[in-house]
């Protein structure tokens, strides 16, 4: 793409979106009046998808051949790395084709089984809160010292996902699982709000502890909250553990990468190639540039390979190597195939195409909300030392003076209206507090740090609201940045929590009901289990069918009384079928949700049937939608030279000094050589279910030979 500079004193303008930033031109400012176009990036995409909500897998597993170019072989390679690699020699596959046949609806199958929560349950007698006794450890003081840390009556806990953690006091005899739980989550930071939903510990393998003897096994845990779901800990760069026969060794900590063996054999790997050649077609991506589906930053081959008995299985071995709660989580698999100079430019397998909650403005709404506060927490502190001046107030109290630059008419003095002096005074304290701590890196945002600094050099305006568009995270360690500046205790912001959105409530109710089902197994009437009519899913169909159902318990007048107006009423009578009705309306009017959950509990059964899926709502709820989870990268093949994953902003170096021709992110942070039967597994979330930046990458394009991959990714969908 073609990047725009600034010219001084125009405004730093809202630019297309695009799909990878490009060596920047060098313009003539006194011909440009736009700032530095943002900086965007594409998903990985699948093609003839009917999810209207562009759900991405919350595991994909995928094999991939190429062909690659590379000045580093695995021959070239240290004796350590190439005994952690290997090398295998191609065998023909044994598998019988009729393991590829065509296979019955996926809803009547095993598949579609899950692994439900195991919630901690509270107890009465539990009222003494559990002691904690250190500060952040690493995991490494814990693991195999469960003796130790029996004779000593001590706990390991962590949150999800993560290497440190505490000691807490606690013996097997007290129980009190849950008061440990909820200690221990929130000394670690976790939202109290969020532990009425549910809360969960897991042993270092993944697997659910229910039972004081559970947890004395090994004295370590691991913290989940409400619908959290598994990430494997990193430890440490190097650590080894065997997870169902496989080895899997941490190879990066930030992202969190993998490098997997035992996963699957050659038998599988060339059964993949055999079977997935033949539908090869290219490559497609999920951007709006993408004409067709397809773009010059993908120049690969993919085949999906249709439901199969072999598929299914790889299904079922994924789920379980990453502890999803079900093997349906896992996306269609798909065979990449890279010839020599093919690549997949740098990109994130997780999908910001959808904007469920409708909150592009939040953002700049919340600065509003901000700089009004604190202009009038600095206006009462000036009046304050006004009044003390003047001899009103003789209380000697210097702890409010504000500094001269923050005072009204100083560049620092939060003033919207003033898109000029004060907003690039406050980027450039932000900016000087980012240089300090690598924020820009650590966000995997590096070109949007250059795009606040191009800016705020050329004093273009209107960049706070032209960067909150785009990065709203970013707002709260503005602020921060301000709050410190400044050194005032009364000038610290404590933002009010928003009310939970009615998108929200719906996507954890789909899961939520989707694990009562479960349970209820039998219980649950026929026509609401998995291949029944009425059972929840995430498709656009079943939106429809709520909504249909809401307009068949009432009528329009009915309506308008219960939700006390007609506005709603008649928007839901008018849009019955559209594509995400429930969601578009709910998003807005949280009743459409109760609504639509009420219309189809009223239809599970009679009373003592429906009384099974009373769902309470919850006060407080952490936003979920469906999105790609983690990713497996399945190396069916060795590669002459070339074909690395790469991931850009990863520290941790495998292999350095290569060179791959239209493809310079070849030569930043990890490439991961795609030795044969090897497999990586990493993750486009963090432990508490964010979207993780840094899980940006790459697929280097062969540079001599073929490169096939399987690849197989998780939606966090069922």
């Amino acid at each position: 793409m073609a990047v725009e500079k600034t010219t001084q004193g125009k405004k730093a303008t809202a630019p297309p979106r695009v799909n990878q930033p490009e060596a920047e031109e060098t313009l003539d400012a006194s011909n440009d009046n736009s700032a530095k176009k943002k900086p965007t990036l594409q998903s990985s995409g699948g093609g003839g998808s009917s999810w209207g909500l562009r759900f991405v897998g919350l595991a994909a597993v995928g094999a991939a051949v190429a062909f690659g170019t590379s000045n580093v072989t695995v021959d070239d390679l240290p004796v350590t790395l190439r005994s952690l690699l290997g090398q295998n020699t191609a065998l023909p596959s044994s598998i019988p084709p009729s393991l590829f046949d065509p296979v019955g609806n996926k809803y009547a199958s095993e598949l579609v089984k899950i692994s439900t929560r195991k919630l901690l349950v509270p107890d009465a007698s539990c009222t003494a809160a559990p002691k904690v006794l250190s500060d952040l450890v690493h995991v490494d003081a814990a693991l195999g010292h469960a003796d130790d840390l029996r004779n000593e009556n001590k706990v390991f806990l962590l949150l999800n996902g993560q290497n440190h953690g505490i000691f807490l006091d606690w013996s097997k005899d007290s129980g009190c699982l849950h008061a440990l739980a909820t200690t221990a989550a929130t000394s670690l930071g976790a939202d109290p709000d969020f532990f009425p939903n549910g809360l969960r510990l897991y042993n270092s393998m993944g697997h659910p502890i229910t039972t004081a003897a559970d947890l004395d096994i090994d004295r370590l845990a691991y913290i989940l909250t409400d619908f959290q779901i598994w990430v494997w800990p990193g430890v440490r760069v190097g650590y080894v553990r065997r997870v169902d026969n496989v080895t899997m060794t941490t190879i990066s900590l930030s992202p969190l990468v993998f490098d997997c063996q035992g996963f699957f054999n050659l038998d599988e790997a060339n059964a993949i190639i055999q079977h997935g050649s033949d539908k090869l077609m290219r490559s497609p991506v999920d951007s709006p540039d993408a004409v067709d589906g397809y773009h010059a930053d993908r120049t690969s081959h993919t085949a999906f390979l249709d439901d199969s008995q072999f598929t299914r299985d790889f299904r079922r071995r994924s789920a379980s190597l990453a502890r999803l709660p079900s093997p349906s989580f896992v996306e269609r698999m798909q065979l990449v195939r890279y010839e020599a100079g093919q690549f997949f430019r740098k990109h994130e397998d997780y999908f910001e195409s959808k904007d469920f909650l409708g909150k592009k403005d939040d953002a700049i709404r919340e600065y509003h909300t901000w700089a009004a506060w604190a202009a009038s927490q600095i206006d009462a502190l000036m009046e304050d030392q006004r009044r003390r001046e003047a001899g009103e107030d003789h209380v000697d109290d210097t702890s409010g003076i504000v500094p001269d630059a923050f005072q009204p008419g100083g560049d620092l003095y939060p003033n919207p209206q003033d898109t000029v002096t004060w907003q690039l005074g406050w980027l450039n304290v932000f900016l000087d507090e980012c240089a300090l701590n690598n924020f820009f890196e650590d966000k995997a945002d590096v070109e949007w740090g250059k795009w606040i600094a191009e800016n705020t050099e050329n004093r273009a305006f209107g960049v706070v609201e032209s960067l909150l568009e785009s990065r709203g995270y970013m707002l709260p360690y503005m602020i921060q940045a301000w709050e410190r500046k400044i050194g005032l205790p009364l000038l610290k912001y404590s933002p009010p929590k928003a009310p939970v959105s009615g998108v929200t409530h719906y996507f954890r109710w789909i899961r939520w009901v989707k694990e009562r089902i479960q349970d209820l197994g039998d219980v649950a009437p026929a026509h609401v289990r998995p291949d029944g009519p009425d059972y929840p899913t995430f498709r656009t169909t079943f939106q429809t069918k709520l909504a249909g159902y809401i307009l068949e318990d009432y009528s329009v007048d009915e309506l308008t009384e219960l939700w006390g107006g007609s506005e709603w009423a008649e928007w839901l009578a008018k849009h019955e079928s559209d594509t995400d009705v429930i969601l578009d309306g709910a998003r807005q009017f949280v009743p459409l949700f109760h609504a639509a959950v009420a219309a189809w509990t009223r239809r599970v059964g009679p009373d003592d049937v429906a009384a099974l899926f009373a769902y309470t709502v919850p006060t407080h709820v952490q936003h979920f939608e469906p999105n790609r989870y983690v990713t497996l990268f399945l190396y069916l093949n060795d590669v002459d030279e070339g074909g690395e994953t790469v991931f850009p902003y990863s520290k941790e170096r495998l292999v350095t000094g290569i060179e791959r021709q239209g493809m310079d992110e070849c030569s930043e942070g990890l490439a991961v050589p795609p030795t044969k039967l090897h497999m990586s597994l990493f993750y486009g979330q963090t432990g508490d279910n964010k979207l993780d930046p840094k899980s940006l990458h790459g697929g280097c394009p062969p540079a001599k030979g073929v490169k096939c991959t399987y690849s197989v990714k998780w939606l966090i969908h069922h």
